[in-house]
């Protein structure tokens, strides 16, 4: 009796034991885990990809009115602010064919010109275009996102007002804090050629016409507003409080507007004008103290037309290292 009650015991203990693990396997089976989970298989709705696309772009207001552009836009035409995203690190993949073929500061690798061509800019699929006035807006605008400027402050507020449309604010204070560095060289490498008083003047001539600047083109603002030296005071007058970035002059009225340093260029691209050399050979420019003296800066054209901060930049320098060796 007593061995089949223990066989009777033993075979109820193996039963609950059964129970047990059937128990757990079921618990087991009942929970999902991360294989089991099941995907799924639906398209985002319409609102998930509105919501998706705000997040990537967001509204800019320009002269032209309002644009949805990228909040960090990597691939940028632009048809004529080259250096403003050079300087933010940014290269465009697209330019204006002037500037690609006579930009002094340009490396031509990885950008290429877009010429009057809307089908080129097609071809190189921008995510934003920058453009120069809003004449071509509304083709432009069929393409990519556009935004138009016409901007004609100084380095740092150009690099500024790109680093908020380009989403590279933080570049932006880095590139003008580099500027504000190599402004501060420059202006201490001239400080001991230049003495108390000595001024400064723009000559460039323009085909067969001769011209005088003042602060913002042709090395203006380099010259001028980073270098601080002073400008002939005709000059002053006549730009200080004006728009005008040039005014045309005739020989007689040189030595009014000569400084005792002259930065002159010239503009003659079919070879045609005479006036240089007319203006080198005539009596009323030999007689002008910067020419005696030495202090008459023949410089490239382009060199300082182009008023970008990458150009104005190395502006600054290249005339730093004129000046300082005119001694």
């Amino acid at each position: 009796m007593g061995r089949v009650k223990n066989i009777l015991m033993c075979f109820i203990a193996v039963i609950m034991l059964m129970g047990v693990a059937a128990c757990s396997n079921s618990n087991v089976a009942d929970k999902p885990t991360e294989a089991s989970t099941p995907i799924s298989t639906e398209s985002p709705s319409d609102d998930q990809l509105v919501d998706q696309v705000e997040e990537s772009t967001r509204s800019y207001a320009h002269m032209a009115g309002d644009s949805a552009i990228p909040v960090k836009a990597e691939r940028v035409v632009t048809d004529w602010y080259y250096g403003q995203l050079v300087a933010l690190g940014l290269k465009p993949i697209g330019t204006d064919d002037y500037v690609w073929k006579n930009h002094p500061f340009i490396e031509q690798a990885g950008t290429e010109s877009i010429g009057q061509s809307l089908e080129k800019i097609v071809e190189l699929g921008p995510d934003l275009i920058i453009s120069w006035g809003a004449a071509k807006y509304e083709d432009y605008s069929k393409i990519a996102p556009t935004v138009p400027l016409e901007l004609s402050g100084g380095p740092k507020d150009s690099v500024r007002i790109f680093g908020d449309i380009l989403g590279r604010e933080a570049e932006a204070e880095q590139w003008i804090t580099q500027f504000d560095n190599n402004v501060a060289e420059a202006r201490q490498k001239i400080s001991s050629v230049i003495e108390a008083g000595e001024t400064f003047t723009i000559f460039n001539i323009w085909k067969n016409t001769l011209r005088v600047y003042g602060f913002v083109n042709m090395g203006g603002y380099a010259l001028y507003e980073s270098l601080g030296v002073k400008p002939n005071p005709k000059v002053d007058e006549l730009f200080r409080n004006s728009d005008e970035w040039y005014r045309e002059i005739s020989f007689e009225v040189i030595p009014e507007f000569a400084g005792d340093h002259i930065i002159l260029t010239s503009y003659d691209p079919d070879g045609t004008s005479t006036i240089l050399k007319e203006l080198e050979s005539s009596s009323i420019w030999s007689n002008l103290d910067a020419v005696k003296n030495g202090r008459v800066y023949l410089i490239d054209y382009n060199t300082l037309y182009f008023d970008d901060p990458i150009a104005i930049e190395k502006q600054v320098g290249l005339l730093a290292d004129m000046i300082a060796n005119s001694r």
